[in-house]
Parts: C-alpha cells; sequence; structure tokens
C-alpha cells in the first residue's frame, strides 16, 4: 500500500517541556523544550501518535483484526549518533548478555543501535522505543520514518516455507531484537495468526520440517 509515499517525516521524538527522564548518571531531569533530550538522559517507552490511526497515541499498533497487513519501518534519528533500542512488548527490557547475566540497552554501555532502526510491527503488541543522549549536551530531535504497510499471508505450501526458511529460495530476513519470550507477544501472534511461527530447521531435515508445517498450516487463521 501507498507505493511511492513511503515517506513520513514525523518531526521531534514526542518529548513535552516539564518531562522528568532518567539519567545515565542514576538522578533525574528536566525536558527544557518540545522536542528536546537533554544531556546524559535516555527516554523510557516512546511510541508515536497519529490523529485517526487505530490507536492515536501509537501510529504502528492494529489489532489482529488485521492480519494481512504489516508494518516494515526503518526510524531514522536526529542527531544520528543518538542511541536507540526497543522493547518487545512495551517494558520488556531485550538485550541480553552471558544468557540473562547482563541486562544491556540504552542506558548501558552497549546493547543499542545508533540512528537508524529498522523492525516489523507485529498485530497486537504495543513497541516501546528507547532513546539516549550521552553527551552533555541538550539538544533538539528529529525523526523519520521509511515504512512499507504489506498486505501478507502465510504460505499455505509446507515445502516452500521448509525452503525460504532453509535459505533456499531469495527472502529479505529481519530479525526482531526479542530475547525475552513474553506472553504477549506469544497470544499477540496466536491471537493474529493461529500460531506462534515456523520452527527453522536444517537443510537436512526436510521430513522432519514438512511433517511439522503441514500440522501448523491445519492452525492458521485465514
Amino acid at each position: 500500500m501507498n507505493k511511492g509515499y513511503e515517506v513520513i517525516n514525523y518531526g521531534a521524538l514526542p518529548l513535552s517541556s516539564g518531562d522528568s527522564l532518567p539519567t545515565l548518571d542514576g538522578a533525574s531531569t528536566t525536558v527544557p523544550a518540545d522536542g528536546v533530550l537533554p544531556a546524559r538522559a535516555y527516554t523510557e517507552d516512546v511510541s508515536f501518535s497519529l490523529s485517526g490511526a487505530y490507536d492515536e497515541t501509537d501510529m504502528w499498533y492494529v489489532t489482529d483484526e488485521y492480519r494481512e497487513r504489516l508494518f516494515h519501518v526503518k526510524q531514522f534519528v536526529k542527531p544520528s549518533w543518538l542511541r536507540i533500542d526497543v522493547r518487545i512488548p512495551k517494558s520488556v527490557t531485550q538485550g541480553r548478555f552471558q544468557r540473562d547475566k547482563v541486562v544491556t540497552g540504552v542506558d548501558k554501555d552497549f546493547g543499542f543501535r545508533r540512528g537508524v532502526f529498522e523492525v516489523v510491527h507485529l498485530p497486537k503488541i504495543h513497541y516501546g522505543y528507547r532513546y539516549c543522549n550521552e553527551t552533555n549536551l541538550n539538544v533538539y530531535t528529529f525523526v523519520k520514518f521509511i515504512y512499507a504497510e504489506y498486505i501478507v499471508e502465510i504460505p499455505r505450501n509446507s515445502d516452500l516455507i521448509f525452503r525460504v526458511l532453509s535459505k533456499q529460495y531469495p527472502s529479505y530476513w529481519l530479525t526482531l531484537p526479542i530475547v525475552v519470550y513474553d506472553p504477549i507477544v506469544a497470544e499477540g501472534l496466536k491471537d493474529t495468526y493461529g500460531i506462534e511461527g515456523f520452527t527453522v530447521y536444517r537443510s537436512d531435515q526436510r521430513s522432519e520440517a514438512i511433517r511439522e508445517y503441514e500440522k501448523l498450516l491445519e492452525e492458521v487463521m485465514v
């Protein structure tokens, strides 16, 4: 949908003057003006509002009734050195090191990206973006989205699914940053598609994979 009109110059991050934000130094600070990320500060779960959207507080959120739609979103943030991560769902920090020994993210020394973030927004799940300004300067922010609203369906051919997942069929791969498989994610997938997904098998496990995929396809929602 909207081929040729995929760019949204959204504007500043939704930060309001007077908001209180945590800092990397363990204290808190105040947003000095709308759209300004203070020095050494980071945000908690940020979502982007859009008047008229299904959920006007979160423009990328849709319910399981939109199972034939999928948002693929590339987000570009200025200044381009700002740290970015995403929590899927909101409030669940996904960054981990050494299994679950160390939690990472924008408020830590690693476990984040800078300036650009690409993700697929699954239906019935609210995502929470976080941003961090590690410098000693207050900075005005700007966000641009390049997005695709895909019309999608789950393939009904188990052999095709196997060939895609074993990388024998041309496809675009994007890994969601999900380490903690929260029940909200599992419920969102099942309510939307009827299943949570397909296991990735080795290329020499075709028969085992096909058997499982055939069973799962019986549960897929149309």
